[in-house]
């Protein structure tokens, strides 16, 4: 659904995915094998579990990382894809009528002449 909105291809189900410069290089496993798709940049994939396994990072990348500049990057003003036009409460449910067990015409009555079929 998120990559019919964006109007971006969709790539299900990959078990691998690696960037090469402006391409995407995506894995998934079909019926019989496995099929390999090379794929322009931007697009929407759906990974398998697995894929996106955390990694504890060493401490030559963790002390690496102190010593690089972190770049910041403004966020860019989009158009709401949905509008809000109008918002209310649903009605109150009403109080339930409970029935003795011994009254059985008491509860055909109640069907007969207050119970709502929707």
């Amino acid at each position: 659904m998120l990559a019919e909105l964006l109007g971006l291809p969709y790539i299900s189900l990959a078990t691998r995915f690696e960037l090469e410069g402006n391409k995407a290089v995506v894995s998934r496993e079909i019926e019989g094998g496995e099929e390999t798709d090379e794929v322009e940049l931007p697009l929407v994939v759906g990974c398998q579990k697995g894929v996106a396994e955390q990694r504890i990072p060493n401490v030559r990348g963790i002390s690496g990382a102190r010593s690089k500049p972190l770049r910041v990057v403004e966020p860019k003003a989009v158009a709401p894809l949905t509008s809000l036009l109008s918002f209310s409460l649903p009605p109150a449910k009403a109080g339930v009528k409970l029935v003795s067990p011994d009254q059985p015409e008491e509860l055909i009555r109640l069907l007969h002449e207050e119970a709502k079929v929707i």
